[in-house]
């Protein structure tokens, strides 16, 4: 074959105009937007051609230098369990501990009963000598001041996230006096939480879980810039919260839209050049299922793959199983080496930000972000997150998007399912769920619909 005769145009760019020609013929009469054009639950057009572009700026970690934080959950209300389920995990993968409170909005059931200052000096212990990363999520302040006093002692000071929470808080000026004092401890890290994952788990849309982030992001700020704290300094602090789930384009576009906001609310308070924002994300509580429960590990997989690749400092995984009880040593292997997995094999994060430049990614990113700084634009001409969850407007905004979202096939749930269940091996039974925000977490076998 003579390679210098074939037509040099095969390989040519196609305009957009000749591809919808060929998409007409394979329609046969079939409508465009009913066939090819999809919605978000924010009701955000997803197209299925998009041009590549040009002109975005890739996202960034805080730490670009280093993959995302594997964070383990440390959770188990049997204490002496929990601190051996710690040394497993530390010594098999994870470089970081989400420590739960019981009381914790993500606790779901279980969580830890404890939090004097012995179990403070005994986790300072636990983790000496390991350059980790530690999250408090629900610990009272008087915990976070315990452990910030007893990890001083250590030789290798580990990243602390304190996980504080103003809507969490009995009073604000003892909230107020803990994030100075935390601040001014010196441990790298956050000392409070912007988090969205409440309205997430309730079913709301993503656009409302960025709006609820923004709103409480904005919330704390007020409260230390009231107390001489300046929003240059409180931005530096911060921990963005959100899940993620099995949507792979939607959760990767809503860490990125995020990062977004958050610069945006930077460049509000007046500051040219804002720090980069520490993104923590779990995963999604209501894309979980008591039938066939292992379906949840696909699921789990697909959104620690979106929030890697979409940009998160830092990933819990929910185990597969927690929707039955305690989870059991194999269940919390699945969940952390799935992260180690994708990291050391896959190599997810060899790439900043790749899906910069995606025509669908970007266009996604941006429409969420518009979406979710007009429902936050609103919060705060109603006051202010505080007044709109006491009001029942957030409860009521987020159940009326649970019972408008669309029901679809489930696999392993509503699709293939089970004609008999397996047995699932657990350690213990849940407790009750509690809420956050004057919300309740829902599940898919409950009608999150996720």
């Amino acid at each position: 074959m003579n390679i210098d005769s074939l037509d040099p145009n095969v390989f040519a760019p196609v305009s957009r105009e000749a591809w919808l020609k060929l998409v007409d013929r394979a329609l046969k009469g079939a409508d465009y937007q009913e066939a090819l054009v999809s919605r978000t639950d924010d009701g955000i057009a997803i197209e299925p051609l998009y041009a590549r572009r040009s002109d975005a700026a890739p996202f960034t970690r805080r730490q670009t230098d280093r993959p995302w934080v594997v964070s383990q959950r440390m959770d188990d209300p049997d204490i002496e369990r929990a601190f051996l389920q710690l040394g497993e995990d530390l010594a098999n993968g994870s470089n970081g501990v989400s420590l739960i409170s019981k009381s914790s909005p993500s606790a779901f059931g279980i969580g830890l009963n404890n939090e004097t200052g012995v179990l403070a000096a005994r986790l300072a212990a636990a983790v000496s000598g390991n350059s980790i990363s530690l999250r408090l999520d629900g610990l009272s302040p008087a915990f976070a001041a315990a452990l910030a006093a007893a990890l001083e002692k250590n030789q290798h000071r580990p990243t602390v996230h304190f996980g504080l929470d103003v809507f969490a808080s009995s009073t604000t000026r003892e909230m107020t006096g803990s994030f100075k004092r935390l601040h001014d401890a010196g441990f790298a890290g956050t000392v409070f939480n912007a988090d969205g994952r409440a309205v997430h788990n309730a079913g709301g849309t993503e656009a409302q879980e960025l709006a609820v982030m923004a709103a409480a992001l904005v919330a704390h700020l007020k409260l230390l810039d009231d107390a001489g704290v300046a929003p240059e300094v409180a931005l530096n602090i911060a921990s963005l919260c959100l899940s993620a789930d099995r949507n792979q384009f939607v959760t990767m576009a809503k860490a990125r839209a995020a990062r977004m906001i958050f610069a945006r609310i930077a460049e509000v308070c007046g500051i040219s050049d804002p720090p980069v924002a520490h993104l923590y994300m779990e995963t999604s509580y209501r894309m979980l299922t008591r039938l066939d429960p292992e379906t949840n590990i696909l699921r789990n997989t697909i959104a620690v793959f979106s929030a890697g690749t979409g940009g998160a400092d830092e990933i819990s995984v929910l185990p597969h199983s927690l929707t039955h009880g305690i989870p059991d040593p194999l269940a919390r292997r699945l969940a952390r080496n799935m992260q180690t997995v994708l990291i050391a094999e896959s190599h997810l994060d060899h790439v900043v930000d790749p899906a910069a430049g995606a025509g669908g990614i970007e266009a996604l990113t941006e429409a969420l972000a518009e979406k979710a700084w007009e429902i936050f634009a609103g919060i705060e001409r109603d006051g202010g997150l505080a007044k709109f969850i006491a009001s029942g407007r957030l409860a009521a905004m987020v159940q009326e998007a649970r019972a408008n979202r669309v029901a679809k096939p489930i696999v392993g749930t509503t699709l293939f399912a089970m004609k008999a269940e397996r047995p699932v091996p657990v350690l213990g039974e849940l407790s009750p769920v509690a809420g956050g925000m004057g919300l309740m977490p829902v599940r898919l076998d409950e009608g999150a619909g996720a």
